[in-house]
């Protein structure tokens, strides 16, 4: 499968997002309506989490490991492609306040875009309908504090913020308390995943649970803390480490420095950039031998033991979310103002398609560069093609033969996207299509509700 890379047409209504915590206030406006076509946007501001320290500017690397680092260009506009789901999250524009929710955007069964409100405030009913009016979006208000995805978003947490203040950027407040939701089904249905007192942070999944940072404070001289979740663990970063880690196949951790190592928990070393290299993301392609890496000026891919294969620079903070082909890989990148149809100050942070062996990246305007004005991120990629679970009211049973009397072995929530295998079987006088839910169960499905 290869993605479109070509001008973006047609007509999408974009779902309005609820605006959260720090963009919200007295005098916020009201939400835009949908339109068609390009739409003027201001530049979009880069987030950085507090818990995430910023490093020194440097020099980005001119040459890793023997292999020169080529200027990123940028190419003509990408349209979301055929048979895969971006899962993109909102933050508000321009502050730079905690998420507004997460998305899911891919093409329907009749080619269109669609724009599927998956976590946003009051959507699920998880959190107060008071989250909704201006009186009640602030500091105190619930919020969603942060979140940690896989790259297929088989695994999702929200730490949502439901007592106190949490805090974003200031210091929480003594009574504050956040609860995490989970979702392994690509963010469709969610459930209750625990309750953390104090400020924390999800930061990462790994073999032993859910990793979190924290808590943050003055009695802790905000030195930054790892534990694992629900055991309690602690977990050492190895020295040098400065910052949060990221993921590996396996669940293996992942640790940045400064100095543009990434490290492993035993302070082995993974990969070196080289000064300016500072790590921000890695994903593996589906056969776990080749990295996508994006550093503080650059992305490139690199083999599994860490030598370089192509490097590129970029504009600032670049990067990746999701492998689409041998070649192209979901994420995001500052797009000069002066590149795009409308042109604006200073850059827009877009949702874009890197071709790593071109050397270009191809900014996907439509549908992000519309109304309403959010800072859209593509932070996992699901691999289609798809079937979409339709019109049970409930939910699918994922059998473990093609037969309405073999086992079940789970259920498909209405709208949940199954990966199609393409294989079908005739039992019982019913097509019986085989599938794999995100979470990875493989089995059959009553074809009459599942949209292709």
């Amino acid at each position: 499968m290869s993605a479109r890379i070509a001008p973006a047409t047609g007509v999408i209504a974009v779902l309005i997002l609820l605006i959260a915590a720090a963009c919200g206030g007295d005098d916020a406006q009201p939400a835009p309506t949908a339109t068609t076509g390009p739409a003027i946007l201001t530049p979009l501001a880069t987030r950085t989490p507090a818990a995430t320290p910023t490093p020194t500017a440097t020099a980005a690397p001119e040459v890793i490991d023997g292999v020169e680092v080529l200027p990123l260009q940028f190419g003509e506009e990408a349209e979301v492609p055929d048979d895969v789901a971006l899962i993109v999250e909102a933050t508000c524009q321009p502050c730079d306040g905690p998420s507004s929710g997460l998305l899911r955007v891919y093409r329907d069964a009749s080619g269109q875009v669609r724009m599927d409100e998956l976590f946003a405030d009051e959507t699920l009913g998880l959190l107060p309908p008071a989250m909704s009016t201006p009186t009640a979006i602030g500091p105190y208000g619930p919020y969603i504090h942060s979140l940690v995805l896989n790259s297929d978003a088989s695994d999702i947490v929200v730490d949502v913020c439901t007592r106190g203040r949490c805090a974003w950027i200031d210091e929480a407040s003594p009574d504050a308390q956040s609860t995490l939701y989970r979702s392994t089904d690509g963010g469709v249905t969610w459930e209750e995943f625990g309750v953390l007192d104090g400020r924390h942070y999800v930061e990462a999944f790994t073999n032993e649970g859910l990793l979190l940072s924290g808590p943050y404070g003055p009695e802790h001289q905000w030195k930054t803390m790892y534990e694992l979740f629900p055991s309690g663990e602690p977990v050492e970063p190895p020295p040098g480490a400065s910052r949060g880690p990221l993921t590996l196949p396996g669940g293996e951790l992942a640790w940045p420095t400064d100095d543009g190592r990434l490290l492993r928990g035993d302070g082995s070393q993974i990969l070196t950039l080289g000064q300016g290299g500072w790590v921000q993301d890695i994903v593996p392609d589906a056969s776990g031998e080749r990295l996508a890496v994006a550093w503080l000026r650059g992305v490139g891919v690199f083999s599994r033991d860490g030598r370089p294969i192509s490097a590129f620079s970029s504009s600032p903070s670049p990067e990746v979310a999701g492998w689409l082909s041998d070649t192209l890989v979901a994420g995001n990148v500052a797009v000069p103002g002066e590149l795009l149809p409308t042109p604006e100050r200073g850059s827009v942070i877009m949702p874009a398609i890197f071709d790593l062996e071109a050397g270009e990246a191809h900014p996907i305007l439509h549908p992000f560069f519309e109304p309403p004005r959010f800072s859209y991120l593509v932070r996992a990629v699901l691999r289609g093609p798809f079937a979409r679970v339709v019109n049970t009211g409930s939910c699918l049973n994922i059998r473990s033969d093609p037969s309405a009397d073999a086992d079940a072995l789970t259920c498909a929530a209405d709208d949940v996207l199954l990966r199609d295998t393409g294989e079908t079987r005739e039992a019982d006088g019913a097509t019986w299509r085989r599938v794999v839910t995100p979470a990875g169960v493989e089995g059959w499905a009553d074809s009459p509700y599942l949209e292709r």
